[in-house]
């Protein structure tokens, strides 16, 4: 019958769509790179550290997806090609090769997770990193399903500035930014401010480092920017309708967002996470330029 002919011909043709988006997603968009470069007038900001850059890097989850860490050590090559100020890292470092529901349960300094990349490799081929004022890192919630304490101890071994609630203050240009990192949200729900926020006194020229973007909804009006990565953009974005957002507010999946007068920079990140995929969404770095807003 004709109709059945049209059905195995429409069938054919979805299956023949299905299969060329998989190849395309799971085998080409993952290894596309691309550098994002923003200028952004932001609050809280003195005019003198005008055309301060920052790279920004997340979800570099090695051992994903083409993210071996010969891919991590590329991405390295082309932040430090930026010659930034300052470049930081937004967590999820690693990347799981079995997930157990129950990882979370064993004390902290342990490892929870398996692996596919040791810690120590993937710090080690993040050391070559560099930047006029330094490059500061936050943990992701991979990192602390896995084991906080050793990503903390093998990154800052390797010459990486871990801040984990804690604050680093440095001189440029005659006045003081603030590096202000953030615990990952969910870890406890919470943004703290105790000895880390409220102890800067002057609330000026204060950056924020942190995985989830959420933590915007918490964040004090002080800052003059927050960076943040996990929403990986949705990974997946689909014609018209956009990125899917299961885990987080809609309005931090990718790019540049002010809500409440609060700036966000949330970029999309290198590797993946969950299903190995990627598709208008492709791996990417940010190179943002900040400028006093008038």
């Amino acid at each position: 019958m004709k109709w059945l002919k049209r059905i195995g011909i429409a069938l054919a043709a979805f299956a023949l769509l299905v299969a060329i988006f998989l190849v395309y997603a799971y085998f080409i968009e993952p290894r596309q790179f691309v550098i994002v470069r923003e200028e952004l007038a932001v609050p809280n900001w003195s005019p003198e550290l005008n055309g301060f850059r920052v790279v920004a890097i997340a979800d570099i989850h090695t051992g994903s997806n083409y993210a071996p860490p010969e891919r991590v050590r590329y991405v390295v090559e082309q932040a430090n090609a930026q010659e930034a100020d300052l470049i930081v890292l937004l967590g999820d470092y690693v990347s799981e090769s079995s997930w157990n529901r129950g990882a979370r349960k064993p004390p902290d300094g342990t490892d929870r997770t398996e692996l596919k990349v040791p810690v120590d490799i993937i710090a080690e081929s993040l050391r070559g990193l560099k930047a006029k004022y330094g490059v500061y890192a936050i943990i992701g919630n991979h990192d602390w399903y896995h084991n906080q304490d050793k990503i903390i101890r093998t990154f800052r071994d390797a010459g990486i500035n871990v801040l984990n609630n804690e604050v680093a203050s440095l001189d440029v240009n005659g006045k003081k930014l603030h590096i202000w990192g953030i615990e990952d949200l969910w870890q406890n729900r919470r943004v703290p401010l105790e000895n880390t926020y409220d102890a800067i006194s002057e609330k000026q020229n204060i950056i924020a480092i942190t995985h989830n973007p959420d933590s915007l909804l918490q964040a004090p009006d002080g800052i003059a920017i927050m960076f943040a990565g996990h929403s990986h953009g949705g990974q997946l974005s689909w014609p018209i309708i956009g990125p899917f957002a299961p885990f987080n507010d809609p309005r931090f999946m990718d790019g540049h967002a002010v809500v409440d007068g609060r700036n966000v920079y949330v970029t999309s990140g290198v590797g993946t996470s969950v299903l190995p995929l990627r598709f208008r969404v492709p791996p990417e770095i940010a190179v943002i330029t900040l400028n006093a807003a008038e």
